[in-house]
């Protein structure tokens, strides 16, 4: 009889622990996946899943939702909502139904040119409360309410055949960050805020620049958004005469806020971009809804001395 009762634990055994497992990963896939017949089938985990925005929608009034990037594909989940990709402005997309009756709640997905994805639950509304949205300023909020709910933030990217891992990116952008400072006294001071570029970076085709931002002023300092520029230079009046900008990949952290008095390193993944002796690179930071714009140049001398990750 013992020996039995062994024999049913030994074989019991792998099944308890794969519960344990799964129990503690999720709790809520735990009761779906162990009673699947397909022991293959892993749980989805809360920090993998995208949130979506509530949008409401009906057929009197059109709703304007801006994009900080291009947009390149659209999905809508029913015939019941009409979405149109303006033609003057190509990041900002029309949603309306093309109805007076309810209708379920529906989904739209939509995916830009940068990579980033955005869904929406859409629902039928008398009088919908928001016509107008700029999805890109509700960073801030995604990522508090994400890490209340414990799920995923981070901005992930849909690549294509032609693209490079992303996790790829955001792991040695993770190992440039950790890195030491090498470079010393490049960057610019404006209002009490300073960006000092600390390190740049190689891997593959892609620059890491890595640079602190010190905030010594009483304000916030958000970072909008980073433009990279090469300028042609005259050699005998160093002068720019010509530019041309160069799309940012990636930025770590993810997060946009430098709290007053203090400070915070970022790095940022850049193409490689061959540079001769006649050229150099800007590199610019725009404040969000502020006019602390930073601004300075990394010569190309500078660049020639990147460290491989």
């Amino acid at each position: 009889m013992k020996k039995a009762i062994d024999l049913c634990l030994w074989m019991l055994f792998p099944f308890w622990g794969q519960a344990q497992l799964l129990d503690k990963a999720n709790p809520s896939m735990f009761e779906t996946v162990i009673g699947n017949r397909n022991h293959y089938v892993l749980p989805l985990d809360k920090s993998s899943v995208i949130g979506s925005y509530p949008l409401g929608i009906n057929e009197q009034k059109t709703v304007h939702v801006l994009f900080p990037s291009e947009i390149k594909e659209v999905d809508v989940g029913n015939q019941f909502v009409v979405v149109q990709v303006t033609e003057a402005f190509n990041n900002v997309l029309r949603i309306k139904a093309n109805s007076n009756t309810a209708f379920k709640e529906t989904n739209i997905t939509v995916i830009c040119k940068d990579g980033s994805l955005y869904s929406f639950l859409a629902n039928y509304r008398e009088n919908p409360e928001v016509i107008n949205l700029s999805i890109g300023h509700n960073r801030s909020s995604d990522e508090r309410i994400s890490k209340e709910l414990g799920i995923n933030f981070t901005q992930h990217r849909v690549l294509n055949e032609n693209d490079e891992s992303f996790t790829e990116i955001q792991d040695l952008a993770q190992r440039a960050l950790d890195k030491s400072g090498f470079i010393n006294n490049v960057g610019v001071y404006a209002m009490k805020v300073t960006a000092l570029l600390t390190g740049i970076y190689t891997k593959g085709d892609n620059l890491y620049y890595r640079i602190e931002i010190r905030n010594r002023s009483e304000i916030e300092y958000r970072i909008d958004f980073a433009k990279v520029f090469i300028s042609d230079v005259s050699e005998l009046r160093r002068v720019a005469v010509q530019e041309e900008e160069i799309p940012v990949k990636y930025r770590l952290p993810t997060d946009n806020m430098i709290p007053a008095s203090s400070e915070k390193t970022f790095v940022f993944v850049v193409p490689v971009k061959a540079l001769s002796a006649s050229k150099q690179v800007d590199f610019e930071l725009f404040e969000e809804k502020g006019a602390r714009h930073l601004r300075f140049t990394i010569d190309s001398k500078l660049i020639q001395k990147a460290k491989q990750l």
